[in-house]
């Protein structure tokens, strides 16, 4: 993975869960359901413990593909998972194949109750509630207004038409992923490890990722200003929840 990859970030990290978090918060519920489901004569088999480092950081793909070694081997589709993700998807696979009598300990005869539910009950207990909803709301928003800022229309301009010299045709950076083209197949055709390649050149040769980043930071930092009530309650609610996470784990 390359460092500009790995070192994006935008300021409403501040207040999400990092994939990190939410390992740190699945590991807390599944210590709760394990001893739940314990005490109900099963075992649980546990997810591997949080990952000190993300093997995939979640802006990786932000601004589209922007990695050479990604966009020659793979084009637009995902590169296969990092060995500690491909350990998590194993042990959601075994779960789901859980005999009737576990499953229902662990779930409920309605797949809402049982042992994830009581240990989701205890985790949320003293935990603001967040409203999802409305955070969701500015993460799309301050997104889509950063497509709209000037100098980012700029830099798409010059990327379309460096796309367009090379013989590809797309006006902005996100269309060229979005290409239905490339869900026809499980493997990127070569036309598709053509465009990625032309696409990750012309974002280097313009400098559209860093001029796309610093607007979206901007953004962001306005709408952070604007709605500092609403921020602080976010922030709140996610501290909270990791905090309420990391003592079951320490006292696991």
């Amino acid at each position: 993975m390359s460092a500009e990859a790995s070192g994006l970030s935008v300021p409403l990290d501040d207040f999400i869960l990092s994939r990190l978090d939410i390992q740190t918060i699945e590991y807390a519920e599944d210590l709760l359901t394990r001893a739940c489901m314990r005490g109900s004569g099963f075992d649980w088999e546990m997810l591997p413990p949080p990952a000190r480092t993300d093997t995939d950081p979640l802006h990786r793909r932000r601004y589209g593909v922007i990695e050479p070694e990604v966009a020659g081997r793979y084009g637009y589709h995902l590169p296969p998972l990092a060995p500690d993700q491909q350990a998590r998807e194993q042990v959601w696979r075994r779960r789901d194949a859980l005999p009737p009598a576990e499953r229902r300990a662990a779930y409920g005869h309605d797949g809402q109750g049982g042992c994830r539910n009581t240990a989701r009950t205890r985790l949320a207990e003293g935990v603001p509630k967040l409203d999802q909803q409305r955070l969701n709301g500015f993460i799309g928003d301050t997104f889509e207004a950063s497509q709209r800022v000037p100098a980012v229309v700029a830099v798409f301009g010059a990327w379309s038409r460096c796309m367009k010299a090379k013989g590809f045709a797309y006006g902005m950076p996100l269309d060229a992923a979005a290409d239905p083209a490339w869900a026809r197949s499980a493997q990127p055709s070569p036309r598709e490890i053509a465009v990625a390649k032309a696409d990750v050149g012309c974002k280097r040769t313009t400098g559209l990722v860093a001029a796309w980043s610093t607007a979206d930071s901007h953004v962001q930092l306005d709408a952070i200003a604007t709605h500092r009530a609403d921020f602080d309650r976010f922030r709140q609610a996610r501290d909270a929840e990791l905090r309420a996470a990391e003592q079951v784990i320490g006292n696991g």
